[in-house]
């Protein structure tokens, strides 16, 4: 197989370019990291702000912060919801490919927000 170097910061850019939503982008250079296949990553952050847009009509704010020793790409959708339609356990499932979690935090009718942490 062919290693792929993914660069986050590129790659949520083309994501947020190709499905032409509102967004409120601040997003650290440098977060990269080499892979065989960067394909589930990208349905990973598709199924991501997919499933946070269907909560809010406002812009989504996505960060992506370069740390010492992790990347830390934050999605957050602010919402009335009280409840949540249940997360797939399978993007979580996925991001062990690429050395990475997922969390996810929800204030009742103020926000939603969706952390994944890349372990450098």
């Amino acid at each position: 197989m062919n290693e792929h170097t993914v660069d986050l910061k590129a790659f949520i850019q083309l994501i947020v370019d190709q499905k032409d939503i509102e967004t409120n982008l601040i997003l650290d250079e440098g977060c990269t990291f080499d892979t065989d296949d960067p394909k589930p990553l990208i349905k990973v952050i598709n199924y991501v702000i997919n499933y946070l847009s269907q909560l809010s009509g406002s812009p989504l704010a996505i960060s992506l912060d370069l740390m010492p020793d992790n990347y830390r790409l934050s999605f957050m959708a602010y919402t009335d919801k009280e409840e949540l339609e249940a997360f797939s356990d399978q993007a979580g499932e996925a991001l062990k490919d690429y050395n990475a979690d997922i969390e996810i935090k929800h204030e009742k009718g103020k926000y939603v927000q969706i952390i994944m942490t890349f372990k450098r």
